[in-house]
């Protein structure tokens, strides 16, 4: 039985990080997509595509701690009524309030209690079943914001500490979700990569190997199989979503890309 309501599906970019020097991203904002969201839904109907991937913003959603404001969802929602569209919600799209920090204990709890009063919103606006997507790319958000420090907030060498507190902020957002909401299933996504490395010998191997492998980890810590004490159990795993760009191959470490005619890449 086909859970969604098209096999293509569209999307909305939906990104609410900071850059460097504090200014915030807001792509929806930036696409017009919030003032112009019939239309875009519209426009997907159009061409066959029934399903799409949409987002709340938290930072608007939460100003002050604890006290929602869901008017910034208001022209979405009421789009997605009037087209019928089916959407499935992200909740945490790389952004946050800015009074959180991220490694905190406290951010886990705001995280899932926002979850649970953002799904009582969005189910009360929603036919059917609602889908949502918690942490959006967890492993590839842990390893661009807390290993690398390229996105907000810009942390180095703490790739694996971001990614357990992102799986127990997902855990417990799940478990307040479904405490308040029935007929609801959760997306999880992270991207699909290739590593090899063009050295012959084990131990370059085995690096860019572990490398490679390192994209299955919040998949993995979610169902308890890794880090069984970040509380992860199998109905934490619900619909897996891969998202396949054009630069998710490359050779380690250099981070050479592969490009599409070598032999050694990989298609889907």
């Amino acid at each position: 039985m086909n859970i969604f309501r098209s096999y293509l599906m569209g999307g909305f970019e939906c990104s609410t990080h900071k850059k460097r020097g504090g200014c915030r991203l807001d792509l929806i904002a930036a696409t017009r997509h919030d003032e112009f969201a019939e239309a875009d839904y519209s426009r997907l109907l159009e061409i066959g595509m029934r399903t799409a991937r949409d987002g709340a913003r938290w930072h608007l959603i939460e100003r002050a701690p604890l006290k929602y404001d869901f008017s910034s969802l208001e022209k979405q929602t009421a789009a997605m009524q009037k087209t019928g569209i089916q959407i499935i919600w992200d909740l945490f799209h790389y952004g946050y309030p800015d009074d959180l920090d991220i490694f905190s204990p406290e951010f886990i709890e705001r995280f899932a209690l926002f979850s649970a009063a953002a799904a009582e919103y969005l189910k009360s606006k929603t036919d059917g079943t609602l889908f949502l997507c918690p942490v959006n790319e967890i492993s590839f958000f842990s390893w661009i914001a807390g290993e690398v420090g390229g996105f907000y907030p810009f942390a180095r060498k703490r790739g694996n500490e971001l990614k357990r507190q992102l799986v127990r902020a997902t855990i417990r957002a799940i478990d307040a979700i479904r405490e308040k909401v029935e007929d609801v299933r959760f997306v999880q996504t992270d991207p699909a990569i290739h590593v090899t490395t063009g050295k012959t010998d084990a131990a370059s191997k085995r690096r860019a190997e572990n490398y490679r492998r390192a994209q299955f980890h919040a998949f993995d810590m979610l169902i308890g199989k890794m880090k069984p004490e970040l509380g992860g159990a199998p109905e934490y795993l619900d619909i897996i979503g891969l998202n396949y760009y054009c630069h998710n191959q490359w050779f380690f470490p250099n981070r050479r890309k592969i490009m599409r005619d070598h032999p050694l890449y990989r298609p889907l």
